[in-house]
């Protein structure tokens, strides 16, 4: 799980295997989005306590963010089967 919260990402780097599912929770008092900069994925959205769940097929390292420039995070999605 991806924490928000006092405008940043908790953790702000997550290794994970293929197949992995990870959740967003707003924990912060504003809303919030959570954006893949290379358009995989886009939350609506998410008031407190408010989630979004994306699931990561394949082998690759996203970057996603929020309209603030301090808010940005990566999601290294390793092999299934890896250790991370």
């Amino acid at each position: 799980m991806v924490e928000i919260d006092h405008m940043r990402f908790e953790p702000a780097t997550l290794t994970i295997a293929a197949g992995t599912t990870v959740t967003w929770m707003n924990d912060d008092k504003s809303p919030h989005t959570v954006t893949d900069k290379g358009r995989v994925f886009r939350s609506a959205a998410l008031d407190t306590k408010d989630s979004f769940t994306f699931t990561f097929a394949r082998r690759r390292v996203h970057l996603f963010l929020h309209a603030a420039p301090m808010m940005v995070g990566k999601i290294v999605v390793k092999p299934a089967g890896s250790s991370s």
